[in-house]
């Protein structure tokens, strides 16, 4: 299968050279120049894949078309859903309608969090997560999945203090990508370690750790 991976058309061209390496097929993601700068290209602020592509209507990319984001908080986290396995992590009352329906069909188990940007707040890792969200971790915990709670800060988000860990990587296969230096995060000893018992490895670019909205796959060949 075509792998198809969509990154923010202001990553760094390693970001981009690193899956062109790899084989995917790269969709670079416009900016919508919305709803603030900081993450006006961030892909996941405006789109999620579960089986199909669920993005906001107007965007020329092929997938379910939903609501409008909004110009304010809570109507900027439509899309911002972290899938673990069989649960989906959410503040459940403010994401896309087609999208909750979607989540009912599949009998999805509904991690409901206080933090709207819950996808850009945690990395998924397989069946685990990796966030600096306390309420997102407890919440996790609580639901018996596995999770690594990691200190706020020390990634790059231009326009704003410090970026998500969120933002910074994707999984595929048995391989953990970071955009930028994971190894100079404070917690790196830590992640290290949770990654590798979940008997992944970690590849990176050296650049500073930075925040670019995830990269989403919306094909995989499992």
């Amino acid at each position: 299968m075509n792998l198809k991976i969509v990154i923010s058309e202001k990553a760094h061209h390693k970001t981009f050279d690193y899956f062109k390496k790899k084989g995917f097929n790269i969709i670079r993601f416009p900016d919508q120049r919305k709803p603030y700068e900081a993450v006006s290209h961030h892909p996941d602020m405006f789109m999620f894949y579960d089986d199909f592509l669920f993005i906001e209507k107007g965007i020329p990319l092929e997938g379910v078309k939903c609501e409008l984001l909004g110009e304010r908080y809570p109507e900027t986290v439509k899309y911002n859903i972290a899938k673990v396995s069989n649960s989906v992590i959410c503040k459940y009352d403010a994401i896309d309608l087609t999208i909750k329906e979607h989540i009912k069909k599949k009998s999805y188990r509904v991690v409901d969090v206080k933090q709207g940007y819950a996808k850009c707040s945690t990395a998924v890792i397989g069946n685990s997560i990796i966030t600096s969200d306390k309420g997102i971790y407890n919440a996790c915990v609580q639901e018996q999945i596995n999770s690594l709670l990691v200190r706020p800060g020390h990634i790059e988000l231009p326009g704003l203090d410090y970026g998500f860990i969120g933002g910074t990587c994707v999984t595929f296969g048995d391989t953990v990508f970071f955009n930028g230096e994971i190894n100079r995060h404070p917690d790196y000893e830590s992640i290290k370690s949770f990654i590798d018992a979940l008997n992944k490895n970690i590849e990176y670019i050296n650049i500073p750790l930075t925040d670019i909205g995830s990269l989403i796959i919306i094909e995989r060949s499992e």
